[in-house]
């Protein structure tokens, strides 16, 4: 009897240092996946300041010496720094939970071009400044993509560069390590995986914005940069940036917990990469056959991110403003 009792109180205490132990290694799985996340975001965000005191420069040297070479180099500097803020895009990280903050960057859906309205009423009569909210980067492409004088331009867009800006200062600001390390764990895991989930439902609102399955026809003037023509182009990076991401950062702590659901978004990434539109919908050789094939895939990868990764991981996604529902 005293030997089973032993036994029984071996197993037993073997039993809690097992369980002690696998809970060690999930904290430990998801401490390494956070700080590589701090770390991804804090560079991203330092990047896309970087890229944007390069443009103020450029902008402040083509306006002083007003040139159609100047203007070409400013049209890419524009679009480069586009590319730098989507990883960010409504990701509701940090300041930006503000909605404000992610249109003084880029105000978007803009279904009644309020952007287009806004800059015709700055321009008209005697050139007046524009809000904070409309000195944003589609402000910027109409001033730089539209048919307008050198003068019409610059008597805005150095004003609207200086305070976007200012904006991506206190965005990059707030999403170094040291500020993310404020939240406690339980919120930065949530903030952390929403913004995936964010990221892949604003993709999805890009796309159908630009296809109607109901109607079956393409709007191209839905695109978030129709007036630059590069919509697709920017939804096609914007996928290919997250896949990135994903896979550095996401992929290894999710497979320590569901290494069959992991193996699955990856898939689901690679098989929508290929499928992605290449053309404008407002190409005149556009196949609508070609967005009527992605767009479901892009609706599974943005359920998996709504859905099934936030069940496998127990984390519950908050609800804010930048959600858009």
């Amino acid at each position: 009897m005293k030997k089973q009792f032993l036994r029984g109180l071996t197993m037993g205490l073997l039993g809690v240092l097992g369980l002690s132990c696998a809970n060690a290694s999930a904290t430990t799985s998801q401490q390494q996946w956070l700080e590589q996340e701090k770390q991804s975001i804090s560079k991203v965000s330092a990047q896309l300041l970087e890229q944007a005191r390069s443009y103020q420069q450029h902008i402040e040297s083509y306006c002083a010496h007003p040139s159609q070479e100047a203007l070409l180099a400013s049209q890419l500097l524009w679009k480069q720094n586009y590319l730098a803020y989507l990883p960010l895009q409504s990701s509701a990280l940090g300041p930006l939970v503000d909605l404000k903050l992610n249109w003084a960057i880029s105000y978007w859906p803009d279904k009644k071009d309020t952007t287009g309205r806004k800059v015709k009423a700055a321009l008209s009569n005697a050139p007046m400044p524009l809000s904070d909210t409309h000195s944003n980067l589609r402000v910027q492409e109409y001033l730089l993509f539209e048919t307008l004088s050198d003068q019409q331009r610059c008597s805005l867009l150095p004003g609207a560069v200086n305070r976007y800006v200012s904006v991506t200062e206190q965005v990059s600001s707030g999403l170094q390590s040291a500020e993310l390390e404020k939240l406690k764990v339980e919120q930065l895991r949530s903030d952390v995986l929403n913004s995936y989930r964010l990221q892949t439902s604003t993709m999805l609102r890009k796309f159908r914005a630009m296809y109607s399955a109901k109607h079956q026809r393409l709007r191209p003037y839905q695109g978030e940069a129709w007036r630059a023509n590069i919509s697709a182009e920017l939804l096609a990076e914007q996928l290919s940036l997250l896949q990135t991401r994903y896979q550095q950062d996401l992929a290894p702590f999710l497979a320590s917990n569901d290494s069959k659901l992991a193996k699955q978004v990856s898939e689901q990434f690679s098989a929508l990469t290929p499928l992605m539109p290449g053309q404008e919908p407002s190409d005149e050789k556009v196949e609508l056959a070609v967005w009527q094939q992605a767009e479901p895939h892009l609706a599974k990868l943005d359920s998996l991110f709504a859905n099934q990764i936030p069940q496998a991981l127990s984390i519950e996604l908050g609800f804010n403003n930048n959600d858009g529902d």
